[in-house]
């Protein structure tokens, strides 16, 4: 429905970028080291060709079962996030230092252990389909089993259909263009023309949680899966929410700006390793008769 206007304004906004990359992986489909070549890139243990890969194809359902997400917020503030521009795009990591403040957890329903939250990361147009459909992108918070070895993946799809802009979104944008403006001085560019009123520079105290961005009520797709990005390692409980975040035509604009207009510090040349469309999502992978849940909270059950 959508993804053509969305295809077209990120190609409308590499088309200034001329990016080009100098990683390992590129999301271009005609680059040697493309999505269609990863399984082939010489790395331990890639797992790419495997049969629990990520992302996948969703069809949408009704709930297979009812069942409550713990989500734990934390007490993490916006300027204990470390905020990092790569050629791959933009992503927040929560403090390294336990003693900074208490990261985000959540337990899963049905799988044993604690995760917590390590960082999240966005991939501009949505890595998971729902029938068929592309969203925006796609927000992930990537956490880890504090008592095992699997990782834990709470997937948000971003859809820029706000008339106003997101409240949240806007903070985690700030602290990236901050970011994004220290490697334009570094590389003698002016900044920005953008107040950022003191965020992502030490001085934002407000509580931060990625959960904040979740829709009330809300379900997810729950399965058993792996990384998106090579070596695409098969230890993931995907927990991919059922309704998009919305933000505002703007906001996208502006993610999809710090995404494709990579300045790479050390170089001080683009260095995005986006797709010709702007993309920096996998293709869906398929499922190969693996199980996929649609996990429905508890205070759902009677309307059904």
């Amino acid at each position: 429905r959508s993804s053509a206007l969305l295809l077209s304004l990120l190609a409308a906004s590499l088309s200034f970028s001329d990016a080009a990359t100098s990683a390992p992986f590129s999301y271009d489909p005609e680059d040697p080291n493309g999505p269609q070549n990863w399984h082939t890139l010489p790395m331990s243990n890639n797992q790419c060709a495997g049969k629990k890969n990520s992302p996948i194809p969703i069809e949408s359902r009704g709930c297979d079962r009812y069942d409550d997400y713990e989500f734990k917020n934390g007490d993490c503030r916006y300027d204990n996030m470390q905020y990092s521009l790569t050629n791959t795009g933009v992503k927040a990591s929560f403090p390294s230092d336990e003693d900074a403040c208490d990261r985000p957890t959540v337990n899963i329903p049905g799988i044993k252990g604690t995760f917590e939250a390590l960082q999240f990361h966005i991939h501009t147009s949505s890595e998971h389909t729902i029938d068929g459909e592309f969203f925006g992108a796609e927000l992930h918070t990537v956490h880890k089993d504090l008592a095992g070895d699997r990782f834990a993946v709470v997937g948000t799809l971003i859809q820029p259909s706000a008339a106003k802009s997101n409240m949240f979104f806007e903070e985690l944008l700030l602290g990236w263009e901050y970011m994004s403006d220290n490697n334009n001085v570094m590389c003698g560019q002016p900044p920005a023309a953008k107040t950022h009123r003191g965020l992502g520079n030490g001085k934002n105290e407000l509580i931060f949680s990625p959960y904040n961005m979740l829709a009330d009520d809300v379900a997810f797709y729950h399965y058993d899966g792996g990384l998106t990005t090579p070596p695409c390692s098969e230890v993931v409980w995907w927990n991919l929410a059922d309704k998009p975040l919305p933000i505002s035509a703007n906001q996208y604009m502006r993610l999809v700006d710090l995404v494709t207009g990579f300045l790479d510090p050390t170089t001080c040349k683009l260095g995005s390793n986006a797709g010709p469309a702007g993309s920096t999502s996998r293709p869906v992978q398929p499922i190969y008769g693996r199980t996929v849940e649609r996990v429905c909270p508890t205070n759902m059950m009677h309307e059904n």
